[in-house]
């Protein structure tokens, strides 16, 4: 097996570090900060000191209301030959009928029942409780509490936050921002933003 390196660009990088310890302990684990200018621009310099033949990454990205920042990062580091890892913690209860995706992150005290499907780059906070049959689409973010009912699913990109819960059999659509604690139920439309800043549910709709 090859060594690890975690990488990113902001606060996220030492917790996932240490998460990664944990899930591989006889494993060499590293960590490498990866300044970035903006969401976009990336300072891939540090990865010279660390060979793709001899190093998997896994990409700690902290910008969850914009996921696609971790699809920009890896489309970067895929270019150089490296090969993504999953981390997940060894207090995670994972059923094993499920299926977890490349560079998936899994903390502590989250659940995934039978049947389910985590998708590549998605990041499940602690305490995520997923239930059977459940689809997480590919860079999703779950945060802390986030509990999804038997058989939803959860488009690309989205983001839930922390507290809130998804009810049985719902559709929640790609590039949503759910950043209100709360149940969400039923069909969600693509697009659409969940946010104290605004007084209703809003979509953002492409030109």
């Amino acid at each position: 097996m090859k060594s690890l390196l975690v990488i990113g660009p902001d606060s996220t990088l030492r917790d996932v570090h240490a998460l990664a310890q944990q899930a591989y302990p006889s494993r060499r684990v590293a960590m490498l900060a990866i300044p970035s200018v903006d969401y976009y621009r990336f300072e891939l310099g540090g990865l010279a000191d660390f060979r793709a033949s001899d190093w998997d990454v896994c990409i700690a990205v902290n910008e969850f209301y914009i996921n696609d920042v971790r699809r920009a990062l890896h489309a970067l580091v895929a270019s150089l030959g490296y090969t993504s890892s999953s981390v997940v913690s060894p207090r995670a209860q994972i059923d094993a009928s499920a299926t977890i995706g490349e560079n998936a992150i899994v903390h502590s005290g989250c659940v995934i029942g039978a049947g389910a499907k985590i998708g590549h780059h998605t990041v499940l906070r602690p305490n995520v409780v997923i239930s059977e049959d459940v689809s997480i689409g590919a860079y999703v973010t779950l945060e802390a509490n986030v509990a999804i009912r038997e058989g939803s699913k959860v488009g690309d990109y989205t983001t839930i936050c922390a507290n809130s819960s998804v009810s049985r059999m719902s559709d929640i659509g790609a590039h949503c921002y759910l950043n209100l604690s709360r149940q969400y139920a039923g069909v969600i439309e693509a697009a659409t933003f969940y946010s104290a800043a605004f007084e209703n549910p809003i979509r953002v709709l492409s030109s």
